[in-house]
């Protein structure tokens, strides 16, 4: 039985009440879907208009600044004085290169700061290595301790890097770990780790593999997200139209 009738000319509009109820909750939700995607694309244009000031700003000297403001410098150029903790290597596993596994290889980079006479030290990305089968044979990854200025681009680990492993490193180094946990590397290395890391640049010596991946914000995404709520919700109406409405036979 319909709720109500609605004639015109020679065609009347009669829904039943359950089809009208379902369609009367379903086409403000897609729309509300559409409109949270339209909002997440706002949200992601903020976060690429970050990353293209950042990336256009004269590189930083991490040595000159304070290490507690670098969160705001995220896919800025860097360089950094200092030396690297040889005796020291962590390979994070299943990075994978051209459809090859393999590991990205991170080494601590010991360095003081202009404003602080205590040592600091960050995780620096050196750059990708094949996996050759067994996990006992490693490439040569040793680097130089000696003084040296590197070149490279701010990343933050939170982002780039799953945090939620629950794994123990191995015993001896280089340690293969899952992820990377700043409180569990910092207590493994007997010294603080400041909140970012360092991808090494192409240009610099003692790397590995570094085709580096540009951010991709995903505003396309969203928005073509949102406009596939916002045509479900039209396509609805017009079949709740379509199905409730009859031609009346004269």
């Amino acid at each position: 039985m319909g709720t109500f009738h609605l004639q015109l000319k020679d065609y009347q509009f009669s829904p039943n009440f359950l089809p009208s109820l379902v369609t009367l909750i379903m086409i403000p939700s897609l729309i509300l879907l559409g409109i949270w995607q339209l909002n997440r694309a706002d949200q992601k244009r903020f976060i690429d208009s970050g990353v293209n000031e950042a990336q256009i700003k004269t590189p930083i000297n991490l040595n000159a600044v304070n290490s507690n403001e670098l969160s705001n410098e995220i896919y800025r150029s860097a360089s950094i004085s200092g030396k690297y903790d040889n005796n020291k290597h962590y390979l994070l596993d299943n990075r994978t290169h051209k459809g090859r596994a393999g590991f990205h290889v991170f080494t601590p980079f010991i360095f003081n700061t202009n404003n602080d006479n205590k040592p600091k030290a960050i995780l620096v990305n050196r750059g990708w290595i094949t996996y050759q089968g067994s996990r006992s044979n490693i490439p040569d990854i040793q680097v130089s301790d000696n003084i040296v200025q590197i070149k490279g681009t701010i990343k933050d680990i939170g982002k780039s890097i799953v945090l939620n492993d629950t794994s123990k490193p191995s015993v001896s180094y280089p340690k293969i770990i899952q992820s990377i946990s700043l409180k569990k590397l910092s207590s493994d290395l007997n010294y603080p780790l400041i909140p970012i890391i360092i991808e090494l640049d192409k240009s610099e010596t003692n790397g590995f593999i570094r085709e580096w991946q540009p951010y991709y914000g995903s505003v396309d995404k969203h928005i073509a997200y949102a406009v596939q709520w916002f045509s479900m919700a039209v396509v609805l109406f017009i079949l709740y139209i379509k199905v409730n409405t009859k031609k009346i036979l004269s």
